[in-house]
């Protein structure tokens, strides 16, 4: 299955790595913004076909998935215009800025007959799976913590005066968007939409959130969320029972999750060394599109719109609103 690659930053690196393991994908051709970027990306990974755009891309029946690695604020109208052009698409995470626009594009896929696979990494991986399962043991579910706070790597230049991509409000970017997505997939994926949602932002001149909290009510329960672009965590995550506590690590891609007894105090690993979880998904949406299908089983169209919701309404609970984008 060819693909075309549309970005060259440190996403797109990951899609490569993750397609190592999954024979059928071909990294066809990529293009990128700036042309020489993608003659660079081209170089370094041996894809020999450089498209000066996205419109370029679309016209070449050879390929057969685009994989959009671009900035957020770009996904809903770059992901369009591949279901216009009738090819199966994968957009980075996160996969809409709004509910709104998701449903649309759903919408428009199903029209189309077009497969469109939101690339929200976790929600794909059996060691997700291992943690769903998992949840049983630990009876009933108390409180919920999820944590991802990465210092980074473009926040140095941002405080030297620059101004890096990473942390600019037209791109819709900042601390929920780019990792409390995935803390709010787990979470969602896991109980559902909460009831209420309290939270809280350390916004940068920028406007965008440098280190964002959230807290979510449901029924016998809460879940909390933090995340940061600006200190490094743990990245310790855990599912409190009143029989045991599951522990996750980096739920960005759950690395590894373990069961500890209340009773017994003994730890029960869940998960596998497996630690290619970008390849799971790439399985996953090869299977799916090979066979036609209109949306994942894993991720079906509607677990995807509840989690681009839920983190629409955490932003907005913030007081974080990208003009043009949030009504």
């Amino acid at each position: 299955m060819r693909f075309g690659i549309v970005g060259t930053n440190f996403v797109s690196e990951m899609f490569l790595k993750g397609a190592q393991d999954v024979p059928e994908v071909e990294a066809f051709g990529v293009t990128s913004g700036h042309y020489e970027n993608a003659v660079a990306f081209g170089k370094k990974h041996n894809i020999s076909h450089i498209y000066q755009n996205l419109d370029e891309m679309l016209v070449d029946d050879r390929i057969d998935v685009v994989y959009l690695g671009t900035p957020n604020a770009m996904h809903y109208a770059m992901t369009k215009q591949c279901i216009l052009a009738k090819k199966n698409v994968m957009t980075e995470k996160p996969f809409c800025v709004t509910r709104k626009e998701a449903e649309e594009l759903y919408s428009l896929a199903e029209e189309k007959h077009v497969y469109v696979h939101d690339a929200i990494v976790p929600l794909y991986t059996a060691h997700y799976k291992a943690v769903k399962d998992a949840l049983g043991r630990i009876g009933t579910i108390r409180h919920v913590s999820f944590d991802f706070s990465k210092y980074s790597s473009r926040y140095d230049a941002y405080r030297a005066g620059e101004n890096p991509t990473t942390f600019r409000k037209e791109l819709c970017n900042g601390a929920f968007m780019d990792l409390g997505i995935y803390c709010i997939a787990d979470i969602v994926g896991l109980f559902g939409k909460p009831k209420e949602i309290l939270a809280h932002s350390v916004k940068l001149d920028t406007g965008v959130d440098g280190a964002s909290y959230a807290l979510f009510a449901y029924d016998g329960f809460d879940a909390m969320v933090s995340v940061s672009k600006i200190t490094d965590g743990r990245n310790i995550s855990t599912i409190e029972g009143e029989e045991g506590t599951i522990f996750i690590e980096q739920p960005g891609v759950i690395q590894k999750a373990w069961l500890v007894d209340r009773k017994s105090k003994e730890t029960t690993v869940l998960t596998d060394d497996y630690a290619n979880q970008f390849g799971d998904q790439l399985r996953d949406l090869v299977k799916n599109a090979a066979e036609e299908k209109k949306e994942s089983e894993k991720v079906p169209h509607a677990l995807s719109l509840d989690v681009i919701e839920t983190l629409e309404q955490t932003r907005r609970a913030a007081g974080i609103v990208y003009e043009g984008r949030d009504c």
